[in-house]
């Protein structure tokens, strides 16, 4: 192992018999004398610092090679742990949760599409667009750099359902003008009349994720978002590339010469002659949104009291901040270690480290600083120890700092190469500090605060800098203020959605009126997951501004329906919802289902943060079906009415007396 690339040391016990006899014995005792008796020994192979985990990998594979190459005696078990170890079978369950994800989402989506888009053409052509649209952002992604992490690989059965809805919304209405058209004609007037609002929608989608960007600090969770801006982008494009191309060279090619232009008499036609053929699904949807919109205070006060009584409960919901929860508890990598830690006394204490920056940290001054800051943060609760250069010059000098600096480098210059190192690397000093093992969430805040305390109350010399480093440092802190933070993103992903709505729209009726479901949603969610136990992950914590991304999407294809709708001649507000909600209800229903489908893969990944993540996203996409037809009708009626009303005001205002 010590040939290996990337290897600075491998240590184990025959060194320290060698060390004692020159050679090893023969003689057990002998050996005994030195070692005593263990039920286990350790090999420790020492890595360059600064291997990221691509660098690590090869020699996690050659030590398990070696192992077996080795031929140890039987009745011996050798085992190989650590972070290399865990990183490595980590990323393996990472590709494969993730081929298995993929897999059941596209299974799940033919079954949706199978029994629920019926009459249509080809009701299975979504799934390819959507499919070579994840191809795309498999692509992309590897162009950027993003790695596959375990929240990255939480995208993918995302993107299916984002990207069903976009293609189901393009199918449906390809074929609702394939009615009265030719292809030639039919495609531009569908893709004209859908295409914006899709595109607004998706648009709407990808602000949602990007204002979970902009709000964390956490690695793990920009590229989740990174990766859902860029899967959205790309599974909308596909909807206009591939499906809509392919649907209609296979109509070209079934019907040729056989469609012409029918008469458009459709604007002069009544009510009931256009929803005379929207099946009887859209019929239901289409008599409960008029109901619904016959009402609107009464559905909308309700809505608003359960909205309410859902943030009221927001504060009360359990969290998720454990990093150890996220994983699945059987990989075998992660129960190595835990065997690991119990039988060498790792429950006795763990390892921060603290970095040291600056000019002169050989100087006695530097070194004096780090003495007090370890009396000052030895001191502090769950901190037990600490271990610094000062500690490694006292310790070869007699217990005393030199006083000049040329000193400490003589001191320093008789420690060998390799523990010298340990200390001081790369122009940085590093402070090792020992605390109490299996600290949790709020014991790791209360180390770190400690440490912080201490570092200021020891007065470090004017230019050094010290902070606690290392993943478990940055990790537990960065999930914490995540979660705490997440009314904060959901306020961020509204901002940007009605920052969009009111550019495009240019007019505030527009604009509000696809947000106000999204709004109850983002209470009902709440009651959701208080009433079945879900805790608020750092994955759920960037759900709110998805939902009002996400959820956009259904409520402004119905609007702009609406208002489709309500500019015909003699089509009254109800009349409007109504046509509207039948008319692309089925297709919003449609998509809405087979986006949950897309989500309840989510629900049997091995990781415990995407498993919740699954159930919460389903009952959230069900609860954004709702609110979409059952709130929006009647918002749709209530500010259109008081829109008008400003109107005639002003107006009369207007008018000379």
């Amino acid at each position: 192992m010590s040939e290996t690339e990337n290897v600075y040391s491998v240590t184990s016990p025959a060194d320290q018999v060698r060390a004692e006899y020159g050679r090893i014995p023969d003689s057990e005792r002998k050996i005994e004398a030195v070692l005593g008796s263990p039920d286990y020994t350790i090999v420790s192979v020492t890595m360059d610092t600064g291997l990221s985990q691509q660098e690590e990998r090869p020699i996690y594979d050659r030590a398990v090679d070696v192992k077996q190459w080795a031929n140890f005696p039987a009745g011996v078990t050798v085992t190989v742990t650590g972070s290399a170890a865990f990183s490595a079978q980590m990323s393996s369950v990472i590709q494969q949760s993730t081929s298995q994800l993929l897999g059941l989402a596209v299974g799940l989506m033919i079954v949706a599409l199978f029994f629920l888009f019926r009459g249509v053409r080809l009701r299975l052509l979504p799934i390819v667009a959507v499919f070579i649209g994840v191809i795309y952002t498999f692509g992309a992604i590897g162009y950027a750099g993003i790695p596959n992490s375990t929240l990255t690989s939480a995208v993918f059965p995302i993107l299916i359902g984002l990207g069903i809805d976009y293609s189901v919304q393009f199918h449906e209405r390809y074929e609702e003008e394939l009615e009265r058209f030719p292809p030639r004609t039919a495609l531009p007037i569908a893709l004209g009349g859908v295409g914006p609002p899709v595109l607004i929608a998706m648009l709407a989608a990808a602000l949602g994720f990007a204002a979970t960007w902009v709000s964390t600090s956490s690695p793990a969770t920009i590229w989740f978002a990174q990766t859902s801006i860029l899967g959205v982008m790309l599974t909308y494009a596909a909807g206009i590339l591939v499906l809509l191309s392919l649907l209609t060279i296979y109509v070209r090619w079934r019907y040729d010469g056989k469609l012409e232009s029918k008469s458009d008499t459709d604007d002069e036609a009544s009510t009931e002659d256009r929803l005379a053929s929207v099946g009887t699904v859209g019929q239901l949807l289409g008599r409960s949104s008029r109901v619904f919109a016959s009402h609107p205070k009464t559905v909308l006060v309700l809505a608003l009291v359960l909205a309410g009584a859902g943030f009221q409960v927001s504060s009360s919901l359990d969290t998720m901040t454990d990093t150890n929860d996220f994983i699945p508890q059987d990989l075998p990598a992660y129960v190595d270690l835990q065997q690991f830690q119990s039988v060498t006394g790792g429950g006795s204490s763990a390892s921060y480290s603290m970095l040291v920056t600056g000019t002169d940290l050989r100087d006695p001054e530097v070194l004096h600083w780090m003495l007090r800051f370890g009396d000052i943060a030895s001191g502090t609760p769950l901190i037990q120890s600490v271990d610094s250069p000062a500690t490694l010059v006292k310790q070869h000098n007699g217990g005393e700092i030199p006083q000049t600096e040329a000193g400490v480098e003589r001191v320093l210059a008789d420690v060998p190469d390799d523990t010298r190192e340990q200390y001081y690397n790369d122009g940085r000093a590093h402070i090792t500090i020992l605390t109490v093992q299996n600290m949790d969430t709020a014991e790791v805040l209360s180390f770190l605060d400690n440490a912080e305390s201490a570092i200021d109350h020891s007065n470090p010399p004017p230019g050094v800098h010290a902070e606690v480093t290392g993943t478990a440092a940055i990790a537990t802190p960065s999930i914490v203020s995540q979660i705490d933070s997440r009314n904060v993103t959901t306020g961020l992903g509204v901002l940007f959605v009605l920052g969009l709505l009111l550019l495009y729209y240019r007019d505030i009726v527009k604009a509000v009126a696809p947000l106000v479901p999204m709004m109850f949603v983002l209470g009902w969610q709440n009651i959701y997951m208080y009433e079945l136990g879900i805790s608020v992950s750092p994955l759920g914590a960037s759900l709110g501004a998805m939902t009002v991304g996400i959820g956009a999407e259904y409520t402004i294809i119905v609007m702009e329906r609406y208002y489709e709708e309500k500019a015909r001649e003699g089509v009254s507000k109800l009349d409007a919802v109504q046509i509207a909600s039948a008319r692309v209800g089925k297709a919003i229903s449609v998509s809405g289902m087979t986006t949950v489908f897309g989500f309840s893969a989510l629900i049997l990944s091995p990781f415990p943060i995407l498993s919740g993540f699954g159930f919460l996203t389903v009952g959230v996409i069900f609860l954004t079906l709702l609110a979409s037809l059952a709130t929006l009708p009647p918002t749709l009626v209530f500010l259109d009415g008081l829109a008008e009303r400003v109107h005639d005001y002003r107006a009369a205002r207007s008018q000379p007396t």
